[in-house]
């Protein structure tokens, strides 16, 4: 997240200047990571709950409206109505701003449909409208403006959503040859899965829901592989996948890593007693190789919190 990048620099700051100890930055950060965020008042949490059914009306009867009148409207004003649209979204979503929690939410969700009605604008232009690719890439283009504005909830699954699905569309506009589909599918869901668990891993995105998108989208990449009877690059991935997502749960300890080393170890080790011994056993191992995961990295988690404890450091006065 942006707030932990600026906080980071500042005491990176403090450390080359001798104002503050390694030890006592470790420390400022491991509070900060721990500390959560004051919640919001009863009184601003109803005016974003009022903000949100307004919009909410205001949509709907506008929709109800327009269907009305949709097939009366020639293809340049369905298309300058959702432009107009888009644009008022999004540049009332800067308006609102970012300078406190309910804001920045309410931002975010202003620029995800801004995203959508910019989707929406060049989709009715599109000559290819079964795959409108370049619709797809304009919305995730705004989506992808609008997280780096603000980061939100919102704007993390609407930007994953673009990504994931404006992907797969140029892959079907690259590659004539729907039969070889689903092993490009998969190659290129594993660098999205491994490109979302790295940015999270940097910070650039919200950890746990960071986690959960690349974890999930590295293990639905092995499937795809698997399904298209690549199945030994199937399993070299399920093994990459799953060795790298618990060496790294051993360093942030987020549940969805483990989680998807434990899911593809099992589903993996199944997949592969079934191809090879007919399926005997296959349940039974399955049980087995996840427990082991498990357990593994538990009590390595455990061993590593236990060798690097925080120990609380005195500030000189």
């Amino acid at each position: 997240m942006a707030d932990t990048r600026k906080l980071d620099a500042a005491l990176d700051a403090l450390v080359d200047d001798g104002s503050l100890s390694v030890a006592q930055a470790d420390l400022v950060r491991t509070q900060y990571e721990l500390t959560e965020e004051p919640a919001d008042s009863r009184k601003s949490v109803l005016a974003e709950i009022a903000g949100y059914l307004g919009g909410a009306f205001v949509v709907i009867a506008v929709t109800i409206v327009t269907a009305r009148q949709w097939v009366a409207f020639t293809e340049l004003q369905r298309g300058i109505l959702f432009g107009v649209l888009a644009i008022a979204l999004f540049a009332l979503g800067i308006f609102v701003g970012t300078s406190t929690a309910v804001k920045s939410r309410l931002a975010g969700l202003l620029f995800g449909l801004a995203a959508g009605s910019t989707t929406g604008t060049l989709a009715i232009y599109d000559p290819n409208r079964d795959t409108p690719t370049i619709a797809f890439l304009a919305g995730t283009a705004i989506a992808l403006l609008g997280y780096y504005i603000v980061q939100t909830f919102v704007g993390h699954v609407v930007l994953y959503g673009y990504i994931f699905v404006t992907g797969i569309m140029a892959l079907s506009d690259l590659i004539p040859d729907g039969a070889s589909m689903p092993l490009f599918i998969g190659g290129y869901l594993l660098l999205l899965g491994g490109a979302w668990v790295y940015f999270t891993y940097r910070k650039y995105l919200d950890g746990i829901l960071g986690y959960f998108f690349g974890g999930g989208t590295l293990f639905i990449a092995t499937q795809v592989l698997f399904i298209q009877s690549a199945h030994l690059i199937s399993y070299l991935s399920m093994v990459a996948v799953a060795g790298a997502t618990a060496w790294l749960y051993l360093r942030v300890h987020a549940w969805p890593l483990v989680l998807t080393a434990v899911l593809t170890t099992t589903v993996g080790v199944g997949e592969f007693v079934a191809e090879t011994l007919g399926g005997s056993l296959g349940a039974a191992l399955g049980l087995f190789a996840a427990g082991t995961a498990l357990v593994t990295s538990s009590l390595l988690a455990l061993r590593n919190k236990r060798e690097n404890p925080v120990e609380p450091v005195e500030i000189a006065q």
